[in-house]
């Protein structure tokens, strides 16, 4: 029962692989920033509690390593404050591409109230460094006024701490904002049911191949403008295949609206695709074969509705997908991964129809 249930289930459309990549890749950043902000700013107030209580408790070997390699840690916190800042507006700009693909981009599905606390909290942080940039030490001082030098110091080190407390409070909210984005970007595509990955198209009557006695015939009375698939019209379908040495995509009607491909081989031969094909259905022939080709610079011929041909690239199973024109950026998204992929125009005059008897 469990693995009939697996087939059957519906499964949720989800964001495309190398989006949840880039999602992964800035909270990453972000999170490698804050790990290395929180060794700064242990640094700095275990200094400036050693330079107030004149080094009674001593520096513990972590604090030791940390003012070592301080310089190499401030570098890295810096060059990973700009690669994050620069990762989450192209990110934002990827997402909304991403959602207008699927028509379904909204401002407000890439904002939350934690991104307005990030900025705040970078605004408090760059105020902070101003004021640690003015009261920076003298090392001068440190030989003609000890003690002030001492004061100066101190207070140094806590507009710098306070700094680096700021930027960890912003990077909290930014790994927040990301996190929470994301949940609210994958019900938006989920909501959408656009699939962006070919191992999320559920498997159904209209895409898995069945024994043709386990599939009934439809109820519904059949077009009457449909020639039936007798010999002549199967003839027709072998010589497509024959004329172009390439397999051809033949889609299977049943039920007014349940789909799914067939592929004819190249040699002709219709002995399995004839014995799959349910009594009833409609079938019909593209002239063009399905194949590997670039998506880039792919324009389909104008159509109120397409059918998407796209076999996996792993288990080379068949996927029918119904196509809009305005879904036709998402199905080209899909078809890249892909093996093979073809967009046919649902009323191309060029494709032989019939009722199979």
């Amino acid at each position: 029962m469990d693995e009939i249930n697996s087939v059957v289930a519906p499964r949720v459309a989800r964001p495309p692989h190398e989006w949840e990549l880039q999602t992964l890749a800035l909270m990453v950043a972000a999170g490698f920033a804050a790990l290395l902000g929180i060794l700064l700013l242990a640094g700095d107030l275990a200094v400036r509690s050693y330079l107030l209580t004149d080094g009674v408790d001593g520096l513990s070997s972590l604090v030791v390593w940390i003012l070592d390699n301080s310089e190499a840690i401030s570098a890295l916190f810096l060059l990973l404050g700009f690669a994050y800042l620069a990762g989450y507006i192209l990110w934002r700009r990827r997402t909304l591409a991403m959602l207008d693909s699927v028509g379904a981009s909204d401002a407000d599905v890439v904002w939350h109230w934690t991104v307005a606390a990030w900025y705040f909290a970078l605004a408090v942080s760059f105020v902070l460094r101003v004021g640690r940039n003015s009261s920076a030490p003298d090392p001068a001082a440190y030989t003609s006024a000890p003690d002030s030098a001492l004061d100066t110091a101190t207070s140094w080190l806590a507009w710098d701490a306070a700094q680096i407390g700021a930027r960890l409070i912003g990077l909290t909210f930014l790994l927040i904002a990301v996190w929470l984005i994301r949940d609210q970007v994958r019900e938006r595509v989920a909501a959408a049911g656009v699939v962006f990955r070919v191992e999320d198209v559920a498997p159904r009557r209209s895409a898995v191949p069945l024994p043709a006695a386990a599939r009934p015939a439809p109820p519904a009375p059949q077009p009457a403008d449909l020639p039936p698939a007798d010999e002549a019209f199967w003839g027709r379908v072998a010589a497509l295949a024959t004329g172009q040495r390439a397999e051809i995509a033949l889609l299977e009607t049943t039920d007014g609206l349940a789909r799914r491909w067939l592929v004819v081989p190249e040699n002709g031969d219709l002995g399995a695709v004839r014995s799959a094909v349910a009594p009833g259905a409609v079938v019909t022939a593209f002239p063009e074969p399905p194949a590997a080709i670039a998506t880039k610079d792919f324009t389909p011929l104008p159509a109120g509705e397409y059918h998407g041909f796209l076999e996996d690239a792993d288990s080379g199973a068949l996927w029918y997908q119904s196509v809009k024109p305005n879904r036709v950026g998402a199905f080209l998204s899909r078809a890249r991964r892909a093996r093979r992929w073809a967009l046919y125009a649902a009323d191309s005059p060029d494709a032989p129809t019939a009722v199979v008897s």
